[in-house]
């Protein structure tokens, strides 16, 4: 065989390897912003100059060789100053140039049809790629939202159960019972920090050793906020607050 054979073969198996990376970053999901923002685990502390500290709740796996768990591989991170739809497209564009460029391969034709879909589709890899080797940037998110976004849809859905058959007040002073008691009995860590958000440092105004709710839960929220909220899936509200008997 001709050493300009041999380059050939060369050429078509590095195609192909190439090809099978490339499938492999194409089936990657885009994070959500939800997802990147995270949960805050803890508050920060104006008088220390603490900062807050938030954790993503990205899909983790268990990593055996580490002995923890890990980031999931298979997630391009987030990033605020990229459009995501349009990243999507992207994706979903290599994915259509796949076939074709699998069927060239297999006929072994190397002909300009292949060099013009290869050439786009390492384009749209290369965009992937370097979105897969940032890290997540939600910009500005998470101080601006304080992310009580899933605080506020669970607020919303064990609001409702209680308020048609009472007054707001009543309804709300169930409520601040209600979060109050789980608080309470709680374990020290994410579970207790995650209820301690609803929660100000302001003992309540009718009940006993309770603190008041915050004002995003007892005075922002309206009825039709709330109605809104109580309509959309529980996204981003951690397992252990799922599934709680209702007050």
């Amino acid at each position: 065989m001709s050493n300009r054979n041999l380059k050939i073969g060369d050429m078509w198996s590095k195609l192909e390897f190439d090809l099978s990376e490339i499938r492999d970053l194409l089936n990657m999901r885009l994070e959500t912003k939800q997802e990147a923002v995270g949960v805050r685990i803890s508050t920060a502390n104006r008088r220390t100059g603490k900062k807050a500290v938030w954790r993503d709740t990205t899909a983790r796996w268990a990593d055996q060789d580490i002995g923890m768990s890990v980031r999931a591989w298979n997630v391009l991170p987030y990033i605020d100053a990229i459009k995501q739809a349009e990243l999507q497209e992207q994706i979903e564009l290599g994915i259509r140039l796949v076939p074709t460029i699998e069927k060239s391969i297999a006929a072994r034709d190397f002909s300009p049809e292949l060099l013009r879909t290869w050439g786009l589709l390492n384009r749209v890899a290369g965009a992937v790629y370097l979105v897969y080797h940032s890290k997540s940037d939600v910009g500005r998110q998470r101080e601006a939202s304080e992310n009580l976004d899933a605080h506020r849809r669970w607020f919303a859905h064990y609001y409702r159960k209680i308020s048609p058959a009472r007054k707001r007040d009543d309804a709300l002073e169930i409520m601040e019972s209600f979060i109050n008691s789980i608080a309470k009995r709680s374990p020290d860590g994410e579970q207790r920090q995650w209820f301690d958000q609803f929660l100000s440092d302001k003992a309540s105004e009718s009940l006993d050793n309770a603190r008041r709710l915050t004002k995003a839960f007892r005075g922002k929220l309206s009825g039709k906020e709330i109605a809104k909220l109580d309509s959309e899936p529980l996204i981003g509200v951690p397992q252990f607050a799922l599934g709680l008997p209702p007050p």
